[in-house]
């Protein structure tokens, strides 16, 4: 880290790293002829929540029919009987890219009318 004396640098930096805070994701295994299981996984992103879920459970990974992957805004956990409430995050709305950086070309005559020049 870079400290200062006196309002003089000493030279010295180390680096810092800064990772992005991990969400919680669901990974929901599918199953042909019985009910599904959920495993719940804070990951930083969709695709390596479902990498950390296959090293988790291999065993899914080859016998599942369909693995989702969602974002999970609340989850409770019932130790008792073993339950769990999961509510998904909903998508944003995307928003819409806005044409301001393009220039918008008034028409010639008009230019020169504002101008003052003759036509």
């Amino acid at each position: 880290m870079d400290t200062m004396r006196n309002g003089q640098s000493t030279g010295r930096t180390e680096p810092i790293e800064i990772l992005p805070a991990p969400d919680l994701y669901a990974v929901e295994f599918t199953f042909p002829r019985h009910l599904g299981i959920t495993v719940i996984i804070p990951a930083t992103c969709a695709p390596m929540a479902r990498l950390e879920a296959w090293r988790l459970f291999p065993e899914y990974k080859q016998s599942a029919s369909k693995t989702s992957v969602y974002n999970v805004e609340y989850a409770e956990v019932d130790w008792e009987t073993g339950r769990c409430f999961v509510k998904k995050l909903r998508k944003r709305a995307s928003i819409p890219l806005l044409f301001a950086d393009e220039p918008q070309e008034t028409p010639k005559k008009n230019r020169r009318t504002e101008e003052g020049s003759p036509e």
